[in-house]
């Protein structure tokens, strides 16, 4: 890219950034408009809503649909009242303790943190801070208490969050060590499990594997490179599914995020809009293939659907050869 092009692409992004923060929230025009600032922000062209084929794409006439804004979504989209939702369906035991609620400054100011812990809010997305042995000192609780200001909706609009309690969340530290802990995110269409995401090392040396329901590696990736591990927990699959396939009942879309601790699934949350519909799986027949996923659920995810024969599903981590979608 030329640097004049680049000049005109960091305008185009920092002047359509400002008018959408300023912007009132207009439904769904203002909505409509935001969706497609992020897409092209990100992807350098601008989706096709009249006629999806791609991932993301399907992914955004979602997001523009009345179901986006449904109550229920919302309430799961907060992590404290997510927890609750699992209790009530599952019983005690399937989510991560809670340690504390902050929802004012002061508290955050006068708060002695249990340590070693974990703090999040329960309105955002991505942000995480890890304490080990030490109190949070002026610049931590400073970055905590912008949290609780913080409106995750009016700079992204994704509408699941729009009106949530400003919290701060304050849990154990699972898995007993910082960034090691895999998580494990299986994504449900119409309310069916079709693909297993694993992440490890989100705080390190980030790597994603993908899996089909039978825990068989899938030859796909998205934004980080893969690990290339067999499914870390063989003997949880069953749990972890059934568990999903509740959850995500009624729901076009939805994944739904879990951690393994001691032999139990453990709900963190539950994912609406991956990457707020901007980062496309690769490669790109594959993104074709799970985008059919909106409309016909019982496609059945397997490595042959990507061009990996069952003989050679140990080097399904290399990317595919393009098929047909």
């Amino acid at each position: 890219m030329s640097a004049t092009r680049s000049r005109w692409w960091l305008l185009l992004e920092w002047a359509g950034a400002t008018l959408l923060r300023a912007a009132p929230d207009v439904q769904p025009v203002n909505a409509a408009l935001a969706r497609l600032y992020y897409f092209f922000y990100n992807r350098r062209r601008f989706p096709n809503l009249r006629t999806p084929r791609h991932f993301n794409e399907k992914l955004i006439r979602l997001k523009l649909s009345a179901e986006a804004r449904d109550p229920l979504r919302r309430r799961l989209t907060d992590k404290e009242h997510v927890k609750a939702h699992v209790e009530a369906r599952f019983g005690p035991g399937h989510v991560a303790p809670t340690l504390a609620v902050l929802r004012a400054p002061e508290e955050v100011d006068a708060f002695a943190f249990p340590l070693p812990c974990v703090v999040k809010p329960t309105h955002s997305s991505q942000e995480v801070m890890f304490l080990d042995d030490v109190q949070p000192g002026r610049a931590e609780r400073a970055r905590l208490k912008y949290w609780l200001r913080k409106d995750y909706f009016a700079a992204n609009r994704e509408p699941n969050y729009k009106g949530l309690e400003k919290k701060l969340i304050v849990e154990p530290v699972l898995g007993g060590a910082f960034g090691r802990i895999e998580d494990v995110k299986v994504l449900c269409f119409h309310g069916r499990p079709k693909l297993i995401q694993v992440d490890y090392g989100r705080y390190a040396e980030h790597r994603r594997d993908y899996f089909d329901i039978a825990g068989a590696p899938l030859p796909i990736r998205m934004r980080v490179p893969p690990a290339g591990s067999p499914f870390p927990y063989p003997d949880m699959m069953s749990r972890i599914l059934e568990m999903a396939e509740r959850l995500s009942a009624g729901f076009t879309f939805i994944r739904v995020d879990f951690y393994v601790v001691d032999g139990a699934a453990l709900v963190g949350e539950l994912t609406s809009f991956p990457t707020n519909c901007t980062v496309p799986f690769e490669p790109l027949s594959a993104d074709l293939i799970l985008a059919r996923l909106f409309d016909e659920p019982n496609l059945e995810i397997t490595p042959t659907l990507f061009g990996v024969s069952p003989d050679s599903s140990a080097d399904a981590h290399a990317p595919a050869q393009p098929a047909a979608a």
